[in-house]
């Protein structure tokens, strides 16, 4: 070897040696790079997400709290049930005679020990015989429709009835019979009453007109 080459290769190994020594105490190389701790992880969409979302319950539903729990409603009362025949006593009364009409009322009295309540149109016929046959065609309807009436245990309502007088007519067009009394059925009922009533009554179920006619119920009694 040269003393150039031994020169060169003591050179070397000083610069080597020396580059080794900047690196221990922490300088930064040309080449390299010091490894650094990782940063803090980033919140990502979805975590933000859920940190922002109120929490919730089992259901789904966000939790509240102090939340007013709802109050079913009390049940209503039950409505007045409308009379029926167990509940009811009727008579006829005598009012008064017009222009060769009769008047008179369909007295109802409440003689249970509930109130109940009856509206519109009785239904009334003549009825004769034994059997208790139909005698002619059932009464007729004048006017409208009323109000309910509540009639409490004891109280009474009534409808008009108004009957023309059998010898307003010709014997054919009336076909006069003998009635023993009326049916009676209460407004929206199925069952009748019978009434006693001792009265001439016209048959003929093809006359014109209407031999009987009946009114709407109305509260108290007729003045």
């Amino acid at each position: 070897m040269t003393r150039a080459r031994i020169i060169l290769a003591a050179t070397a190994a000083l610069l080597t040696a020396g580059l080794s020594a900047c690196n221990e105490e922490g300088s930064t190389g040309a080449s390299g790079g010091t490894a650094i701790d990782n940063p803090a992880p980033e919140t990502t969409q979805s975590q933000a997400t859920e940190e922002s979302e109120p929490a919730t319950s089992e259901t789904g539903n966000p939790s509240e709290t102090g939340a007013e729990t709802s109050t079913p409603a009390p049940d209503e009362p039950p409505s007045v049930q409308l009379c029926k025949v167990a509940d009811l006593a009727v008579t006829v009364q005598y009012v008064d005679s017009a222009a060769g009409t009769v008047h008179q009322a369909l007295r109802f009295t409440n003689s249970g020990n509930r109130t109940c309540e009856i509206q519109g149109f009785p239904g009334v016929s003549y009825v004769g015989g034994e059997d208790g046959h139909q005698i002619g065609k059932p009464a007729g309807r004048s006017g409208s429709k009323g109000p309910a009436v509540p009639l409490a245990p004891g109280a009474q309502a009534w409808a008009p009835l108004a009957a023309p007088r059998p010898e307003n007519y010709d014997e054919a067009t009336c076909q006069p019979q003998e009635a023993r009394g009326l049916r009676v059925y209460p407004p929206q009922e199925y069952d009748s009453v019978f009434v006693p009533l001792t009265i001439t009554a016209c048959s003929n179920t093809d006359a014109p007109g209407n031999f009987l006619t009946v009114r709407t119920i109305q509260q108290g009694t007729p003045s």
